[in-house]
């Protein structure tokens, strides 16, 4: 059966790709005896990295679930991507965890995406851990990774184990907290618990007493009794830290050796101890609105749960991994879709270690799982008790940031292209579809070459499959600069009823953004109303193809002044032809113009590419708003970019900063572009026949 909402513990696990976190996790799992034995990740047989790309690149790609008892706790572990572009991966782990995990080198310390996800904690407010890896390497230094994290993040870092010794001697552990040693098997077992060893006394006990301070300041009970008597018991050091933690007010760090299983006994006893349970954490509902309502994780409220991520199982079907706020989930049971308002029937309840599921029976308030086989449920989506319907927030996932356009080089394979595409982006929502009507292009959008690339290798190599990408079309506009008028006169005699209609139309620039205006002028009955909507239809006709390059027009204001029809050959036909003359001539002569999306660009790159990263926007025609350090030896840079500038930005970037930097965007509007570079806009649209489209 399930555990109760107290003694559960969810932690995800995160870092810059390559400090270790999948070789942790897989020591954290043979600890707790989930596993016979560590599997290193080279061996492509551990639990978190199991999808076959994992395997073959040993880079974790999709966030897992694994769990373990310790103690009479479970605890969930979400075992997340290192690599920027599968952020959106570690996003919904953040939202579905109470607590994080930073896994850093021994060697490297601090490094960028560590910056960029102790960043998204700060915003959630989200309590972490940090464990310092790899202290069996040479030239691995406790200390100094210590004062880099203080130095960088300004936060009260406490020290809950300390290593003994570093590099080819290092030996394990002290649990300041204990007050033990726990020494590193020579052979990768199991850790063994003993007496401090008398030459790391002295520094274990300078580590105990800043302890005791840090401990003392989480409690005004704890901070009495330490000022009265200079010690604190291991179970009141526990409550203060436990406390401190809770209220975001201190970060315990721990170290080891992941590969050499060092460090991880200490850690899940705190985690066990002192790890806030999902109890009472923050939840956000939504109203019809979209205004949120702050709610808490309760297992005495009905039950309620939201999908944080979907998965396409060739053998198990559609998994949709939930985490559930309220109440209980149990097989056998029945919920509602809330979006869909359709009911889903729950056959059976699973938790997961890796890709190997087992039947949990029920999941209670704050637990992890998955449920197979919903007809109507994706991530995001909120299922909850039809006697009680509520609607939780959405993920808040990054916007993708770099997009190509992609084609099948047999047609016959598009059908089956577009249908393994739309399967990708249902499984991953940092990874978007869409195809482009104007450019007439089907654009995979996601965070970052490596991102769409194995995506794509993977329908390469699954279903053979030949695909084309390459850079997509922007989707520029065109408008008009002055007033101007025209007369057009629409006339057909083929005989029988013939076709007639003439209009006289007034255009004149809107402001940007206001896109089209239309004002009915004539006086009297030159134009009989049945005929208007026929006008107004061949306008935005015209609007779908301006005169320059064939792109759609924006921000015009027509008057219709005065027409004339005629009693036996006018229709509404006839003056929408009329008028889609009238305004593609009246166009000629209003100073037409190209417009193109400008783009919201925000980058953020260590300090010493700053001069690069502004001399390149420079070059890319951008204009930079601001330059601000935001800590960690990290700028970020805000810029308005054209869009045709930054089709590649995701590869120049890595370029630039030894794949170090990243960024984000959004459409930001509209500005005019002539000269030159309209000149090589149109070239371009006529040499595509763009232009020709009407």
């Amino acid at each position: 059966m399930g555990f109760a909402t107290e003694k559960i513990r969810n932690i995800a696990i995160a870092g810059h790709v390559g400090t270790g976190k999948t070789t942790l996790v897989e020591q954290m799992l043979f600890t707790g005896d989930v596993i016979p034995k560590f599997e290193p990740v080279d061996s492509g047989r551990t639990v978190s990295d199991f999808a076959q790309e994992e395997i073959e690149r040993k880079l974790s790609i999709h966030t897992s679930l694994t769990h373990l008892k310790w103690k009479d706790v479970k605890i969930n572990i979400l075992d997340t991507p290192g690599s920027g572009d599968f952020v959106g991966e570690v996003v919904s782990a953040f939202r579905t965890c109470e607590c994080g995990l930073m896994v850093m080198s021994g060697r490297s310390g601090v490094q960028i995406e560590t910056i960029k996800l102790w960043r998204r904690l700060n915003n959630r407010q989200k309590p972490r851990l940090v464990y310092i890896n790899r202290m069996e390497e040479e030239h691995s230094d406790f200390s100094k990774v210590l004062q880099d994290i203080k130095d960088k993040f300004q936060s009260n870092i406490v020290p809950i184990t300390v290593p003994m010794g570093a590099g080819g001697n290092f030996k394990g552990v002290i649990d300041i907290v204990e007050n033990k040693a726990y020494l590193m098997s020579p052979d990768g077992k199991k850790e063994t618990a003993s007496d401090i060893p008398a030459e790391f006394a002295a520094e274990a006990e300078d580590y105990r007493m800043k302890l005791l301070e840090s401990a003392a300041e989480g409690d005004d009970a704890l901070m009495e009794k330490f000022f009265a008597e200079e010690t604190l018991s291991p179970e009141e050091i526990r409550l203060g830290i436990t406390k401190g933690l809770g209220a975001n007010k201190l970060v315990p760090v721990f170290c080891g050796s992941a590969l050499r299983n060092s460090g991880v006994v200490s850690l899940l006893n705190f985690i066990e101890s002192s790890v806030p349970s999902p109890a009472g954490a923050p939840e956000t509902l939504l109203d019809e609105e979209g205004n949120g309502t702050a709610i808490t994780i309760n297992p005495g409220e009905p039950a309620a749960c939201y999908v944080v991520k979907t998965s396409i199982d060739q053998f198990a079907g559609r998994m949709s991994y939930i985490k559930v706020v309220t109440g209980k989930i149990s097989a056998d049971s029945e919920l509602m879709n809330e979006r869909e308002h359709k009911k889903e029937r729950v056959s059976k309840v699973y938790t997961a270690n890796g890709k190997k599921l087992e039947e949990a029976g029920e999941l209670s308030a704050g637990d992890i799982g998955i449920l197979t086989k919903l007809a109507h449920t994706n991530t995001n989506d909120t299922l909850c008790s039809p006697d009680k319907p509520v609607h939780f927030a959405p993920l808040n996932l990054p916007n993708p940031v770099h997009s190509v356009a992609v084609s099948a080089f047999s047609k016959k394979d598009e059908d089956k292209l577009n249908m393994l595409l739309q399967k990708a982006s249902e499984e991953n929502f940092t990874f978007r579809l869409s195809y482009n009507q104007e450019t007439k292009e089907t654009v995979i959008s996601g965070m970052g070459e490596l991102h769409l690339n194995m995506i794509l290798d993977r329908i390469k190599e699954s279903q053979k499959i030949e695909l084309e990408t390459k850079v997509p079309k922007v989707a520029y506009r065109e408008t008009i600069t002055k007033p101007a008028n025209a007369e057009y006169t629409h006339k057909k005699q083929s005989g029988g009823h013939g076709q007639y209609g003439k209009v006289l139309i007034d255009v004149k620039p809107l402001s940007r953004g206001e896109y089209y205006h239309f004002e009915n002028g004539i006086r009297g009955m030159a134009v009989s109303k049945g005929y208007i909507p026929g006008i107004e239809k061949g306008l935005h006709d015209a609007m779908e193809s301006g005169v320059l390059a064939g792109y759609p027009v924006v921000d015009v204001s027509v008057t219709l002044l005065d027409g004339k029809e005629h009693p036996v050959d006018s229709s509404e036909m006839s003056f929408r032809l009329a008028s889609k003359g009238a305004l593609k001539s009246a166009m000629e002569k209003a100073g037409p113009l190209l417009l193109e999306p400008v783009m919201k660009l925000t980058v953020f790159i260590e300090e010493r590419y700053l001069g690069d990263i502004l001399s390149d926007l420079s070059g890319k025609r951008g204009k930079v708003l601001s330059q601000e350090p935001i800590g960690g030896g990290i700028m970020e840079v805000d810029a308005l970019v054209p869009q045709a500038e930054l089709l590649r930005y995701a590869i120049d970037l890595k370029s630039m900063t030894s794949g170090t930097g990243s960024f984000e965007m959004g459409f930001s509007n509209y500005e005019t572009i002539s000269g030159k570079i309209a000149d090589a806009v149109i070239h371009a649209a006529k040499a595509s026949g763009h232009d020709d489209k009407e």
